[in-house]
């Protein structure tokens, strides 16, 4: 303990020094299964408070994602589709949004044909061939 404070009264000190204490490394540790699954079982079935979870829903207000950061989600969540039109002509797809606002049809309803919950919509029908 006695070198961290040590390293503290010189300035500016060598962040590698203290990088390299274990008792500081805490943050750099994984833990066991067991460990997890301890932590887990105490977390069960706790509430967050409602002046929390407030606090928390301020502290996100007004972040920006950058336009990488929102194009590296595109690409994570996104998934092919094979729409087919009224006609029988088939299309491969990625982003179902933008080509049911193109093709001024309802995203949900194609969702729901692809579940097989809906026959068809507007004559579309659709299916989801990746994730």
């Amino acid at each position: 303990m006695d070198d961290i404070f040590e390293s503290l009264k010189t300035f500016p000190f060598d962040m590698d020094s203290l990088k390299n204490n274990s008792h500081i490394r805490f943050y750099e540790k994984t833990r066991s299964e067991e460990t997890k699954k301890a932590i887990s079982e105490t977390k069960m079935g706790s509430k967050q408070t409602p002046q929390h979870i407030r606090n928390r829903a301020e502290s996100a207000k007004g972040f920006k994602q950058s336009e990488h950061q929102k194009d590296r989600a595109r690409e994570t969540f996104s998934c092919s589709w094979l729409v087919t039109n009224p006609e029988g002509k088939s299309f491969n797809i990625v982003n179902l949004r933008k080509f049911c606002s193109d093709n001024s049809l309802d995203q949900g309803n194609m969702v729901k044909v692809s579940q097989g919950i809906l026959k068809q919509h507007k004559g579309w029908k659709c299916l989801k061939i990746g994730s």
